[in-house]
């Protein structure tokens, strides 16, 4: 019996080996995870591209600066001089990050009063903005500890404030509610035209529609069409409940909306029709 079980064992492993296809699953795919989760998925950052905003000339302020700037986790791109420089360079992602300092921080400081200091943050990504924030509020604290050791302070004198732009009072359906827009015209399209070919495919149409008049470039386009429509009408609905049905508040516009969403539809029909290219059934697809 293990005479048998071994000499099917040893077939199983010669058959994987022989097979170009097989071989490449057993190598490949383990490669490219050992290097994508061993660089790129990370949760560690470096070179934090932040800014500075500095009203003070004190010499708190550049031993606060000194402390970021000594940091192997912060990289400064930037130096601003007024409050305008600050909206271009967050819109634009040049600094994720922009440090402004009071003109009164040394002062403040010396006389045992708040001394604020203001972090402006993109939060686009929040992930990222989330650890960017614990390493700011490191420095930060790191900075207190020796200026209350350093100046006879009872305890550190700094609290940090956090302040979302956009969503102010942190609420989960602001954010969630319009992600489900994007979602669902994403599945909705991919339904529709991922289903389009193989279907006629598998009931026997897809050669009788060859031989019609049309054109490769004429079908296509019908085959899209379709899931394009329906994902704009989902996506424009559920846009529509959500800002009069759950108040979630609707700034800036709606030209570029739909603009993003008519290149979103795109891309989206144009992967359900090469799905629904490939499969041969439905169920395939």
């Amino acid at each position: 019996m293990l005479a048998r079980v071994w000499a099917l064992v040893i077939k199983e492993f010669l058959a994987l080996l022989r097979d170009k296809k097989s071989r490449f699953v057993l190598i490949g795919p383990p490669l490219i995870q050992l290097l994508v989760f061993g660089y790129a998925a990370t949760f560690d950052l470096s070179h934090i591209p932040y800014a500075v905003y500095n009203q003070d000339t004190g010499f708190a302020s550049r031993k606060l600066l000194g402390d970021f700037q000594g940091s192997p986790a912060f990289q400064q791109v930037a130096t601003i001089t007024n409050e305008g420089q600050i909206a271009p360079l967050i819109d634009n992602e040049k600094a994720l990050l922009v440090l402004q300092i009071g003109p009164h921080f040394t002062r403040d400081l010396l006389l045992h009063r708040p001394a604020p200091v203001q972090v402006i943050m993109n939060g686009r990504n929040s992930n990222t903005a989330t650890l960017a924030l614990n390493y700011v509020n490191t420095v930060l604290l790191s900075f207190d500890t020796r200026w209350a050791a350093d100046h006879h302070w009872g305890r550190p004198p700094a609290q940090l404030v956090v302040r979302s732009w956009f969503n102010p009072n942190l609420l989960s359906r602001w954010f969630i509610v319009p992600g489900i827009v994007a979602l669902l015209m994403l599945v909705v399209t991919l339904l529709v035209t991922g289903l389009s070919v193989a279907r006629e495919r598998e009931q026997g149409t897809f050669d009788q529609l060859l031989v019609t008049p049309m054109d490769p470039v004429e079908i296509l386009v019908g085959k899209a069409l379709p899931g394009f429509i329906i994902g704009g009408l989902e996506g424009s609905f559920i846009a529509l409940v959500a800002v009069l049905w759950f108040h979630v508040p609707f700034v800036g516009s709606i030209l570029a909306l739909l603009v993003g969403m008519a290149l979103f539809l795109l891309a989206a029909v144009g992967i359900g029709l090469m799905i629904s290219s490939l499969a041969v059934t439905q169920q395939q697809g």
